[in-house]
């Protein structure tokens, strides 16, 4: 499945919305006239900026309370359910996807991220990391919520963190008082760690919202 995510986000990588419930789409409906032959389309949310584009969901975990089932996309919880937080998204240098490492002690070839975390999260004192799933493609975080998790809105934000890109180099030749001498000069400059701060309700980044039916909301268990 993921790799027909990578197909969808890479096709739209400056513009990716994000969506965190069932059912919020971005596309409107037809006139009514029927004389009329063009759509109305509400404009996408956009989440990201020049270095890098994200999509942010949530999922409802496996085995949560009341539950039919797992692993379905929601954005009502319960109290004591598990939602599950995904994240993916595009360098928007490269076009390339975002790739974490399982572990810090475990780095694989062609990783871009540095970290993804979760703040702001009810009741959770330390700001939790997204870990990398090489199976799914996604960054991933399960938040199990109990009876004490206040109710309401969630007001979460997910800060993505790109490596530091280094400099690259290559030797041209130059002219040193008469003598053709090679010299290393810099091909492309190092670029420091670039991030974004993702918000539901755009509280960050002030580019759009989602509409309050689509935000994480917990409701107070029966």
């Amino acid at each position: 499945m993921m790799r027909k995510l990578v197909t969808r986000i890479v096709a739209g990588a400056m513009a990716m919305g994000s969506v965190a419930a069932v059912g919020v789409g971005t596309a409107g409906a037809s006139s009514p006239s029927a004389a009329s032959t063009t759509t109305t389309a509400a404009p996408p949310f956009v989440s990201g900026n020049r270095w890098l584009s994200v999509n942010v969901d949530n999922v409802m975990g496996f085995g949560s309370p009341g539950a039919t089932g797992g692993c379905y996309e929601a954005n009502s919880y319960l109290q004591g359910q598990t939602v599950v937080f995904r994240m993916w998204g595009i360098d928007n240098l490269t076009g390339k996807p975002l790739v974490g490492d399982p572990s810090p002690t475990a780095p694989i070839k062609g990783s871009n991220v540095q970290s993804v975390v979760i703040k702001d999260l009810p009741g959770v004192a330390v700001n939790p990391m997204m870990t990398y799933s090489t199976r799914d493609g996604f960054f991933t975080y399960g938040w199990l919520t109990t009876k004490a998790t206040p109710v309401g809105v969630v007001p979460f934000k997910v800060i993505v963190t790109l490596k530091p890109v280094p400099a690259t180099y290559k030797m041209v030749m130059v002219n040193v008082n008469g003598v053709m001498k090679s010299k290393k000069v810099v091909k492309t400059p190092a670029i420091p760690a670039k991030g974004y701060a993702y918000s539901q309700s755009a509280l960050v980044s002030g580019a759009g919202s989602l509409p309050s039916p689509s935000q994480l909301t917990i409701g107070a268990a029966a």
